[in-house]
């Protein structure tokens, strides 16, 4: 799946058919009932962060979209039942948040809407011939439905392009309720739904779980005090006054913001992918430790970084109801270990797989808890998790490119949709490995200073990445002075 920023999206022109809840769905939601259920940890920091801005001149990003094409003639009535089905199904996607923020408080109560009160009227917005127009459109209707305080957080549309032409599903929703994962899972759902009622059948999907029930055992987990809360809570402690942002110049003064600027550079072809996860298993250490390990090798020559500490993304789909839930099923972990004077690729990977290691018992803990656990440590708040560096991998192979499409017939054109906003920092960095190769993908303050530096940050990496892939191993040669 190909990540495109919305501001550069050129959808084809067509028909803008959107698919909004009934007079009747919308009454219901008045009548609901307040849940029991708690909001997740994650979703809690989310809407802090985005109430705190909804106000301002710099609004937070909260969406996440998609948008595929199948080249068939649309059949709109499936269509729509393909979409009321989704929600019915997706317990998150019927939920939103009361937010009390009164005398000083900040308190959740989710709703849920039952899903027999969801359905859905078709209303078709008009022809557009001008892809520009919309694509501003379509934006305009992300932005102001990623609200987790009201219900539909979602946006369910779709552009018939006329006959054989086909027709591009479009889709979005907040994050609160969603996250990568699901967005590509959601294509399968769709796919499989609007064909089965294409033909008269009902689909055939099977069971699937609920984040409305993790965030109740995400909570309940929490509660019993498990020893892993309180080694997490020791590990953020013992490293929050070492908490620093990447190595890259922003050219901004302290509090100043900027537009940001998102850019993708391919690391590693396939072959080079193969010749480094074969040195990284030469040297003891798999494809992630490996590259956690060129990362701190990387920052050693260009920053004369000593020591590597990044927060890395990992999912929490352990169960098996969760792999197709829609939801934001996934924590922070923090990767840390010094480099103690190692400069060679082959000294080093051993060390940051042990940092993996150490971490991965802990995936499960909410970070936002174990910080929480840490300040009571420290006798003082710690960093927030926006101000620590973010260095993510995933190995998305099984679904990346062709394989994606392939699984999926007559689908093409998938993408994942992202807004530009005003920041001071890097945004978090991702690696992804594909089939064809590793990229990395980041955001930045939109500066000649951040562009020099930040294109230089990541040549050093994939510097550092081709010559393990092409010789086995790499040695820092004159490790920078520390810039920070």
């Amino acid at each position: 799946m190909e990540m495109t920023l919305t501001e550069d999206w050129q959808p084809k022109p067509g028909v803008l058919i959107e698919f909004t809840p009934t007079a009747a769905s919308l009454a219901a939601t008045q009548t609901t009932a307040p849940s029991d259920a708690p909001a997740t940890y994650l979703q809690e920091s989310h809407i802090r962060r985005w109430s705190a801005r909804r106000q301002s001149d710099d609004p937070l990003a909260s969406e996440l979209s998609l948008c595929f094409s199948i080249a068939s003639p649309l059949d709109p009535e499936a269509l729509r039942r393909t979409y009321t089905a989704f929600l019915r199904r997706h317990e998150t996607l019927r939920s939103w948040f009361r937010l009390d923020e009164s005398d000083g408080k900040f308190d959740l109560t989710r709703y849920l809407l039952d899903p027999d009160a969801v359905e859905l009227a078709t209303s078709t917005l008009g022809t557009f011939t001008d892809s520009g127009e919309l694509r501003d459109t379509l934006v305009a209707k992300f932005k102001a439905n990623a609200d987790p305080t009201r219900w539909p957080a979602i946006v369910c549309c779709v552009i018939d392009h006329g006959g054989d032409e086909g027709f591009t599903v479009v889709y979005s929703a907040d994050h609160a309720f969603t996250d990568g994962l699901s967005v590509i899972t959601s294509i399968y759902e769709f796919h499989a739904m609007y064909y089965a009622f294409t033909t008269g059948q009902e689909p055939a999907l099977p069971p699937v779980g609920s984040y409305v029930e993790f965030a109740r055992a995400e909570r309940a987990a929490v509660a019993a005090e498990p020893p892993e809360l309180e080694r997490l809570a020791t590990l953020l402690a013992e490293n929050a006054e070492r908490v620093r942002p990447l190595p890259i110049e922003l050219g901004l003064a302290p509090g100043e913001l900027a537009d940001s600027f998102g850019t993708k550079v391919v690391m590693l072809d396939a072959a080079q992918c193969d010749a480094f996860a074969a040195a990284c298993k030469s040297a003891g250490g798999s494809f992630s430790a490996g590259l956690y390990a060129a990362i701190a090798l990387a920052e050693l020559e260009f920053a004369g970084r000593t020591s590597y500490l990044g927060l890395n993304v990992v999912g929490t789909r352990g169960e098996p109801q969760y792999q197709l839930a829609q939801g934001w099923f996934v924590n922070l972990m923090p990767i840390s270990f010094e480099l103690d004077g190692a400069t060679r690729f082959t000294d080093l990977i051993g060390r940051a797989g042990l940092a993996l290691e150490w971490a991965k018992p802990l995936a499960n803990v909410p970070i936002h808890a174990a910080l929480a656990r840490a300040a009571e440590l420290t006798g003082a708040p710690l960093p927030v998790t926006t101000d620590w560096p973010w260095v993510s991998y995933m190995d998305v192979r099984a679904i990346s490119g062709a394989a994606l499409e392939n699984a999926l017939p007559g689908v093409s054109g998938i993408n994942g949709l992202g807004s530009r906003s005003r920041i001071g920092q890097t945004s978090p960095i991702w690696f992804n490995r594909e089939l064809e190769r590793l990229h990395v993908t980041m955001m930045y303050p939109d500066t000649p200073i951040a562009h020099e530096s930040a294109a230089a940050y990541l040549e050093q990496i994939r510097t550092t990445l081709r010559a393990i892939a092409d010789t086995g191993d790499f040695a820092v040669a004159a490790p920078a002075l520390a810039r920070s």
